[in-house]
């Protein structure tokens, strides 16, 4: 065990960073070891210090957590000791008036009980409403999804008709037309453009409405052999070399087949693109036996992405591609979330790029 964890154990967990409950914790020892000092040159002020004492151990409890509010309780009595028993005496022989010292010691470690009580509650109350908030914005982001969606299936139709026959007439005019007019290459982009536009709107239908998983019991590594079987051919062409290193322990989970074929598709071209002067992809499943979670990792030792641009990777129609429409990343995070998994990414500029995704393993068999 580190000294980050035994500092966090110590603390307790707060939502305070460490270094503000270490500064909280030793601000008050050294405003204890004053009043100390304070104390044996001055005997008039003893009460008063117990009351100041009552603001530090709340202090301490609040911000530095339970361990370390019993400690400043414990001193606090020391010191109210001292205060009112000068002497070392026999208790039968203590007075009425030095009986207060009971109820300074005892406020002191209810002060630490109820602040503690009450920070818990605290630190519960914001991880709920944390939770309420990301509960919100999925809710919101449902929504708009479900009102894209809408748009998108009234405008489909709309826009595919004409389409349609814009490509049937380009296919007629091209071959009425002479090839020596030099038109060939001019009837060759529009085709190509009308195409794009087919499959921008096809994109967008999907990331907007996606198609309800048929989910059935898969081998995630079969899944990603076949994917990298497909990939191949290009990563020869890009002189990248495909390297996978599965996990046998992986049960069989429970997703759709070819929504995750064309998840890792995605995500396989997306690393063969990063490496225009080849490399390596390399793909590896692991089974976390805790979580009962399958991670698989995606690494490529391409050109890596930047800050700027990883704060906007999953945002749709975002794209540094020429011919993207943005929507690729986004559908595949749809797809996991439909999964109920994660998606993370990590890179570093000029060196790779790391994709993780976990996808937990059914708890019991569906009907």
């Amino acid at each position: 065990m580190n000294t980050k964890t035994l500092a966090n154990h110590f603390f307790s967990e707060r939502s305070f960073s460490l270094p503000t409950k270490a500064f909280i914790f030793f601000s008050s020892c050294a405003a204890f070891l004053l009043l100390n000092y304070a104390h044996q040159t001055s005997h008039d002020e003893g009460r008063l210090f117990l009351y100041v004492l009552y603001l530090i151990v709340f202090s301490v409890t609040f911000f530095s957590g339970f361990i370390p509010g019993i400690i400043f309780a414990v001193l606090s009595s020391s010191f109210a000791v001292k205060v009112f028993v000068p002497e070392i005496r026999e208790i039968v022989n203590v007075s009425i008036a030095e009986m207060e010292l009971f109820p300074f010691i005892a406020v002191y470690f209810l002060i630490v009980i109820t602040v503690d009580w009450f920070r818990q509650n605290i630190e519960t109350l914001r991880k709920q409403l944390a939770e309420n908030e990301e509960l919100h914005a999925q809710t919101r982001r449902i929504e708009k999804l479900a009102l894209a969606g809408e748009i998108a299936a009234g405008i489909t139709h709309e826009i595919r008709n004409p389409l349609t026959v814009i490509h049937g007439y380009v296919q007629l005019l091209e071959k009425k037309c002479p090839k020596e007019s030099g038109s060939e290459e001019i009837f060759k982009l529009i085709l190509e453009e009308i195409k794009r536009t087919n499959q921008i709107i096809t994109d967008f239908l999907r990331f907007s409405r996606p198609d309800t998983p048929k989910k059935e019991y898969v081998q995630l590594n079969e899944v990603l052999e076949t994917v990298s079987s497909l990939i191949s051919g290009e990563g020869m062409r890009k002189d990248v070399d495909i390297c996978f290193y599965p996990t046998l322990d992986i049960p069989p989970l429970y997703l759709d087949r070819n929504q995750f074929i064309q998840v890792f598709l995605n995500l396989f071209n997306n690393a063969v693109q990063a490496m225009p002067n080849g490399g390596t992809l390399s793909v590896s499943t692991l089974w976390d036996k805790n979580k009962k979670t399958a991670i698989i990792h995606i690494n490529d030792s391409g050109t890596g992405i930047s800050p700027e641009v990883m704060e906007k990777l999953f945002t749709p129609f975002f794209t540094t591609k020429e011919s993207g429409t943005g929507l690729g990343l986004g559908i595949c995070q749809n797809i996991i979330l439909a999964h109920k998994g994660v998606i993370g990414v990590e890179s570093v500029l000029g060196q790779g790029t790391r994709f993780t995704i976990e996808l937990p393993a059914p708890d019991t068999s569906p009907d």
